[in-house]
């Protein structure tokens, strides 16, 4: 008795019977667009910082550009400067906020209680789960 397909080529041809090319070009666009979804999501940094004064937004620093911001009459100096910012300079007695790490687009918060000033940093990005 003479064999004429292997065992291979069986399942060569169970696979096209299962499988059309239209098939397998909306698997390859599937799998492209969940591999962007993750590199998006996963992939962003913040971009903005935001001063908050007694609870209300009152500035918003791009990190990108360097700038000097005098707030409270020129109670409290807020530096940006190669992509982070920080509090050069501030009226309050234990200076806390000026002695904070600078933050940057990785994140974080810098917080003067005797003035009620917040800023952290944040992101404006798309929502990439929904």
């Amino acid at each position: 008795m003479k064999r004429t397909e292997t065992t291979s080529g069986k399942g060569k041809s169970m696979l096209k019977s299962m499988f059309k090319w239209g098939d397998a070009l909306l698997l390859v666009v599937v799998i492209v667009a969940v591999v962007l979804t993750i590199i998006l999501a996963t992939g962003h940094k913040s971009q903005y910082a935001e001063v908050y004064i007694d609870g209300e937004l009152k500035y918003q620093l791009d990190l990108n550009v360097d700038t000097t911001l005098e707030i409270l009459d020129g109670k409290m100096t807020v530096k940006v400067e190669n992509g982070k910012v920080f509090v050069e300079h501030s009226d309050c007695d234990e200076q806390l906020c000026v002695h904070s790490s600078p933050i940057g687009k990785d994140g974080g918060m810098i917080v003067c209680l005797p003035n009620k000033v917040v800023i952290k940093t944040v992101s404006k990005k798309v929502d990439a789960i929904t």
